[in-house]
């Protein structure tokens, strides 16, 4: 009973510090990566927030209400993290919206860093579109797993069943007349 005891804090200890923290849109922490797409003829704005957690965002305007998608391993959004800080964003002075447009931006303690493009007339960095890809297709994936519930469906039973109802085969269907414009 004794070693049982010291084993059982132990593991105790272990999976509270494990445990990450979930956050809402209310208290997002300082750093994250939001990134996105705007303009068209709506200039409605979607944009997706990353935190270091592995929690996924989407909110759909600006003042849309944010949506949590199914999160990624943290191991994995610290690798994303690593990837938009080799970028140096805070350097660079990219502001070249076109009709529609793709922006990044990088939050931290210390800076809060946007890049925007889409101008037919500029072309972004490969780093800087790469990266941009492989977020947004982490969060289409993201999001595609959210919306993919798996739904339970009880077989019928003989009296679930709707009774056989075929068409007589002698009935036709009237046929559109073929008039043209």
């Amino acid at each position: 009973m004794k070693k049982i005891i010291p084993i059982l804090a132990m593991l105790t200890l272990l999976l509270t510090a494990c445990k990450t923290t979930r956050y809402t849109p209310e208290k997002f922490p300082v750093r994250q990566i939001v990134f996105g797409d705007g303009g068209g003829f709506a200039g409605i704005e979607t944009s997706y927030t990353l935190l270091e957690n592995g929690q996924i965002f989407k909110q759909v305007g600006v003042e849309g209400a944010y949506t949590e998608l199914k999160a990624i391993k943290a191991k994995q959004a610290k690798e994303l993290f690593d990837k938009v800080n080799s970028l140096h964003i805070f350097k660079l002075d990219i502001d070249k919206p076109g009709n529609m447009y793709y922006f990044l931006r990088q939050a931290t303690d210390n800076l809060d860093s946007r890049v925007t493009w889409g101008a037919g007339d500029y072309m972004p960095p490969q780093g800087l579109v790469s990266v941009y890809r492989e977020l947004k297709g982490i969060a289409k994936a993201q999001q595609d797993a959210a919306e993919a519930k798996p739904t339970k469906q009880k077989p019928k039973s003989d009296k679930d069943k709707k009774p056989d109802t075929k068409k007589d085969d002698t009935t036709t269907t009237p046929k559109e007349e073929n008039t043209g414009w």
